[in-house]
C-alpha cells in the first residue's frame, strides 16, 4: 500500500516530500522480498528494454506490466483479486470482477504517473521486438517464477502488445 497509495503524488509532485518516502520505503521492502521470491514475467521482459535501450527499469517495467498481467491471468486470477484490495480497487469479493478491478487499478496508476504507456513513445521500433523477446528468454531466473509458462512466441506478442 506505500506504493499504490504514494507513487502518482510522488511522480506528480517531486516536491512531495512524504510521498517520496512512503515510496522509498516500499521499494525497499518490495526489494526485500524479490531477494526471497524472485520475481518473474514482468522483469524478465523489462531486462531486455533496459539493456538493449537504456530505458529505466521503473519505466520499463511500467510498459510491460498490463500486456503480463493480462497474459498471466488465467493463470493467476485468484492471486490478483486478493491483490486488489491492497492496490485500493473496489473489492466485490468476486474472483473475476476483483481481478479485473485490480488490472484496471495499475492500468490507472500507469495512466495517472503521467509516464508514457507505449514501446513507440520511448523509441522503440517494431522492428526491434524479435531481438527483444529473444533476450528476455535469457532471463530463466525469472521466468521460473512466472504463473504461466513463457515462450518467446509469447514474449514477442506481449512486446507487440505493448508497442
Amino acid at each position: 500500500m506505500l506504493l499504490s497509495q504514494n507513487l502518482v503524488a510522488a511522480c506528480n509532485d517531486g516536491n512531495n516530500r512524504a510521498a517520496r518516502e512512503a515510496n522509498l520505503l516500499g521499494a525497499t521492502l518490495a526489494g526485500i522480498a524479490f531477494a526471497n521470491s524472485p520475481v518473474a514475467a514482468v522483469h524478465a521482459l523489462a531486462y531486455s528494454l533496459g539493456a538493449q535501450h537504456h530505458i529505466s527499469h521503473g519505466l520499463s517495467n511500467a510498459l510491460m506490466l498490463l500486456p503480463v498481467l493480462h497474459f498471466n491471468l488465467p493463470s493467476a486470477q485468484t492471486l490478483y483479486a486478493e491483490l486488489a484490495m491492497y492496490v485500493g480497487a473496489s473489492v466485490k469479493h468476486n474472483v473475476q470482477q476483483d481481478s479485473d478491478a485490480f488490472i484496471n487499478k495499475m492500468a490507472q496508476i500507469i495512466a495517472e504517473c503521467q509516464v508514457p504507456q507505449r514501446l513507440r513513445e520511448v523509441g522503440i521500433l517494431h522492428s526491434d521486438l524479435s531481438s527483444l523477446a529473444q533476450a528476455a528468454m535469457a532471463q530463466t531466473r525469472l521466468l521460473v517464477n512466472n504463473p504461466r509458462e513463457l515462450t518467446e512466441q509469447n514474449a514477442l506478442e506481449l512486446y507487440q502488445q505493448a508497442w
